[in-house]
């Protein structure tokens, strides 16, 4: 698979709004990305071994431009 195809998962956070907070900062950067496991942090409360938190994915390419947007503190 090339690496501009392949999705990774970037960052797991502990709460759906910790982690649609990163998805709104990558959207207005025009960075794709999408959330899974959202679903599961009513069940889930805390992370561990079983669920490990909501995951952000991005594609590959953009692991760099993902990393200086959400590491960006102003």
């Amino acid at each position: 698979m090339d690496q501009a195809e392949k999705i990774i998962i970037y960052a797991a956070f502990d709460n759906a709004i910790e982690a649609n907070i990163a998805k709104t900062k990558l959207d207005a950067y025009g960075i794709p990305c999408f959330l899974t496991e959202e679903n599961f942090t009513g069940l889930y409360p805390l992370r561990n071994d079983i669920f490990p938190g909501v995951r952000l994915h991005i594609f590959e390419r953009d692991f760099i431009q993902t990393k200086e947007v959400l590491e960006d503190v102003e």
